[in-house]
């Protein structure tokens, strides 16, 4: 059987992860330890529940005020990367999808050609007493 990097990287994580996990609970228990990644779980699939739900939402409101979609795309990904990191049992993956769900969103400028604002009127103005 053939392993990629990619294979060998994520072998070596999960390893890492089942140690790192074992030491957590010889130091603090297992009850803790077992209450932590039933929690863990418990969010990661509510973040993914989350991100599912507001990716066309947000992917429209975005096309219709004229902005590129890469920010919400982006956004998505971050919040169902962090989900599945969560899920997976792990004190690194947990704190990965921790930095993933505080990462600010990106600021993206309107796209060109964007709608114009059809509350602004334009002209002149003079004042007369």
């Amino acid at each position: 059987m053939r392993l990629g990097v990619v294979g060998i990287i994520a072998v070596a994580f999960l390893a890492l992860e089942m140690v790192g996990m074992y030491r957590i609970a010889q130091s603090i228990g297992a009850a803790p330890t077992g209450l932590w990644l039933i929690a863990a779980v418990i969010a990661g699939v509510w973040v993914i529940r989350r991100a599912g739900a507001g990716f066309l939402p947000g992917l429209a409101t975005s096309l219709e005020r004229g902005h590129a979609p890469f920010g919400v795309i982006w956004t998505t990904g971050k919040r169902f990367l962090a989900g599945v990191l969560l899920i997976l049992p792990g004190a690194i993956g947990d704190l990965v999808a921790l930095v993933l769900l505080l990462w600010p969103a990106p600021r993206i400028p309107p796209a060109r050609g964007a709608p114009a604002r059809d509350d602004v009127i334009e002209g002149e103005f003079r004042r007369e007493d």
